[in-house]
């Protein structure tokens, strides 16, 4: 056993029970040597620095001293800035690699330390590539590193029913082709994609130095101007994946793992990212990427509600964890301030909190997160970006009172109507106004309708509902205005609906 981690450490040895040979690149006496490495090594470590420099100075701001956003600290510190010492760290790793990817390492544990917002998975992975360059069982690491990847890439897409809704659309949209013709075809062909590049680098690590060159090169021109125009910071990252990822998975020393060190990590790689639908895992390092199924939160005050979100002067997403919602909550809000907490991995359920008078975060019931004080506001919720763009292809009309707000009032087109949009309006819990005037909406198709804590008036006219209706709508707590006429709603019925709902 000792003598076969050797060999790894080495490059050297009886390879004969390796059933893919090692490349001359591998064998560092048989090449001119610079730094300790290989010309080829050094000039992968090269790239790899290049690229984590790059992604440093696209955001620029993300490592300095701020006031807004806030910081995310592990441990409430008085704040340095960072930037110009990780640059000076990447200088050094190109003078004394070993060491110098070790100081690199530490630094960037201590600026997450200091700043939770910084843990991007792009920082993350090009400090894993250079490792692949300085240490010859980096190339191990490195190839089960992007098998995991890419294999979670892809199932977290697969399981994601917003990346077949609305994350795939908004994609295609940007290629110039009609997304109609063509979101199906995209979204099942880059999910799968990734996953048979994970399984290449899985099952043949040489079958996969191609389409991983190819995979990355058209994801940094997917990203340019030219089309979805998005996240310039994964750029860099991107193009060295594209030169590492390609030589890592070329000169992989073999098909099957062959020491248990390695079936241990491989096994520990290829398993962990399971843990981010339990929430033990982060999304930044499970391998979550463009699939949109991650928690989301919305801050009401009393200036109104606002989702927490990232970009701007950072450059970079917000790290839509669970803790660090309610930490960026807790360091931006006031007291009587409120945070809904949506979450769509369902065993995990949503969370609803006020900010109470000391500052202390008190946890509250839906209904008590809605119906407000007067010494709180009335809390706003996450709406469904899936459920807006079922709607919206439903033809469904949907009204804001500002451009970023929530929608508060619906209208159903009567040829587009069905009683499964009765059923969508709960990704819109913040609605006050539903008009289905002229639709062919029965009794029973209103026993689709959610419930809906804020809505307050229904448009029924011209339908064929009928008494039985108002039992159905006095579940919803606020509703006061029904309009019935032209539709079999007696007056009685309406007084009688009033009579057990006073107005206020």
């Amino acid at each position: 056993m000792v003598k076969g981690f050797n060999e790894y450490r080495s490059g050297v040895g009886n390879m004969t029970t390796i059933s893919q040979p090692e490349t001359a690149d591998t064998l560092p006496e048989a090449q001119p040597m610079v730094l300790g490495l290989s010309r080829m090594r050094y000039g992968m470590l090269v790239v790899a620095v290049v690229a984590q420099a790059a992604t440093i100075l696209i955001t620029w701001p993300l490592w300095q001293v701020r006031e807004a956003p806030v910081h995310l600290p592990l441990v409430d510190l008085p704040q340095i800035p960072f930037g110009g010492w990780l640059l000076a760290t990447l200088v050094l790793v190109l003078i004394r690699p070993r060491m110098g990817l070790a100081v690199h390492a530490a630094s960037l544990l201590l600026a997450f330390g200091f700043d939770q917002y910084r843990t991007q998975p792009q920082v993350i992975a090009n400090a894993v590539l250079m490792l692949a360059a300085v240490e010859n069982v980096g190339v191990v690491i490195v190839r089960w590193f992007l098998a995991s990847l890419w294999l979670w890439a892809g199932t977290h897409k697969l399981l994601s029913p917003d990346w077949f809704s609305f994350g795939s659309w908004n994609m295609v949209s940007s290629l110039h082709v009609n997304p109609e013709d063509f979101q199906m075809l995209f979204a099942y062909g880059v999910s799968l994609g990734e996953v048979t590049v994970g399984l290449l680098a899985i099952f043949r690590p040489r079958w996969a130095a191609i389409p991983c060159a190819l995979m990355h090169v058209g994801i940094v021109i997917f990203l340019s101007p030219l089309f979805y125009d998005h996240n310039e910071s994964v750029m860099p990252w991107n193009l060295a994946t594209a030169v590492v990822g390609s030589w890592v998975m070329w000169n992989a020393p073999s098909i099957r793992p062959q020491l248990r060190w390695e079936w241990i990590l491989a096994g520990l790689l290829l398993m962990y990212p399971a843990g981010f639908y339990v929430g033990w895992v982060d999304h930044g390092i499970a391998s979550v990427l463009y699939s949109n199924h991650l928690p989301e939160g919305m801050i009401t005050t009393p200036n109104g509600a606002a989702k927490i979100s990232g970009w701007g002067d950072l450059y970079v997403p917000f790290p839509n964890e669970r803790r660090l919602l309610v930490q960026y909550f807790e360091r931006s809000s006031q007291p009587g301030d409120k945070l809904h907490l949506s979450e769509p991995r369902p065993w995990l359920g949503d969370k609803y909190y006020v900010l109470g008078e000391r500052g202390d975060l008190v946890e509250q019931t839906r209904e008590q997160f809605v119906q407000g004080s007067d010494d709180e506001v009335y809390g706003m919720e996450v709406e469904s970006r899936r459920m807006r763009f079922l709607l919206a292809r439903a033809g469904a009309k949907m009204l804001r009172r500002e451009e970023k707000g929530t929608i508060y009032a619906v209208e159903v087109p009567p040829r587009r109507y069905r009683p499964e949009l009765l059923g969508m309006l709960a990704g819109l819990p913040n609605l006050e106004q539903i008009n289905l005037t002229g639709c062919e909406v029965t009794d029973d198709d209103l026993k689709w309708l959610p419930l809906l804590p804020k809505l307050v008036g229904i448009g029924l006219t011209d339908t064929p509902v009928t008494n039985q209706a108002i039992e159905t709508l006095l579940n919803q707590p606020q509703l006061q205005f029904i309009e019935y006429e032209q539709s079999n709603i007696t007056l009685d019925a309406i007084l009688e609906f009033e009579r057990k709902r006073p107005l206020d």
